[in-house]
């Protein structure tokens, strides 16, 4: 990954935890990484914990960022998610995973999509 690549997600991200604090939720980790994967952003939002998927892109060449999110990447981050309540010990807690897509070719645009898949046998 290059420079300039590493230093657009970063942007991306701390962009993400910004906005969704303005909207309540509390984030309570970040870059949560195991073998089978890494979450972004993890946080507290009006009793579940919520998985975050931020996806930055400087131009729609590839396609909107929340596109990215494609079943491999569900996946990996369903394995990642099911190892942190297991870590942490939090099998009971509601979860769902949500995606924050930042496109700058749209000035910055944010979206913010909750319940963006969810966890079943598929993914498994």
């Amino acid at each position: 990954m290059t420079k300039e690549r590493k230093k657009l997600g970063q942007e991306g991200e701390d962009r993400a935890a910004r906005y969704l604090a303005k909207r309540g939720y509390r984030i309570i980790e970040r870059n949560y990484s195991t073998r089978q994967g890494e979450i972004d952003l993890i946080a507290l939002h009006r009793g579940e914990l919520v998985f975050v998927e931020v996806k930055t892109r400087a131009n729609d060449s590839y396609g909107r960022p929340e596109l990215a999110v494609d079943p491999r990447k569900q996946r990996r981050m369903v394995l990642a998610a099911l190892g942190y309540l297991k870590y942490r010990n939090m099998h009971q807690v509601p979860c769902r995973f949500d995606v924050v897509a930042i496109s700058a070719s749209t000035e910055g645009e944010v979206e913010l999509i909750e319940h963006a898949f969810a966890m079943d046998r598929t993914y498994l």
